[in-house]
């Protein structure tokens, strides 16, 4: 498991809870035109409480805000992989073409890391 600051817990929170809330409402849509199309299409389903109408509504939503909200997760988690990739690459990139300086910087951190 990797090591993640408070900061960095709370953007990923921030960021769920507005997938959640997105999902929520197409899937809410999704489950108040369902009802009515069944509302009109199936006279058994007229007969239906109102209750148990807004249930189903309220079911729809909230898988749907679960759903997208583990979606919006994983695409957090693989923007943080990519990021925390493209700065390795920044690093061996200033090693290898950087200039005088920051050679010198990288080789007493690796002397450092190897007597470590």
């Amino acid at each position: 498991m990797r090591v993640i600051t408070k900061e960095q817990q709370d953007a990923a929170g921030k960021y769920a809870m507005k997938g959640f809330a997105i999902g929520a409402a197409q899937w809410a849509c999704v489950g108040v035109f369902a009802t009515a199309a069944a509302s009109v299409a199936f006279p058994g389903f007229k007969k239906t409480p109102i209750q148990n109408k807004f249930y189903i509504v309220m079911a729809m939503a909230l898988g749907g805000g679960a759903h997208l909200s583990d979606r919006y997760m994983v695409q957090f988690e693989r923007r943080g992989r990519a990021n925390m990739l493209d700065e390795t690459t920044r690093q061996r990139y200033n090693l290898i073409y950087g200039d005088e300086e920051e050679r010198k910087k990288a080789q007493e951190a690796l002397k450092q890391q190897a007597t470590a």
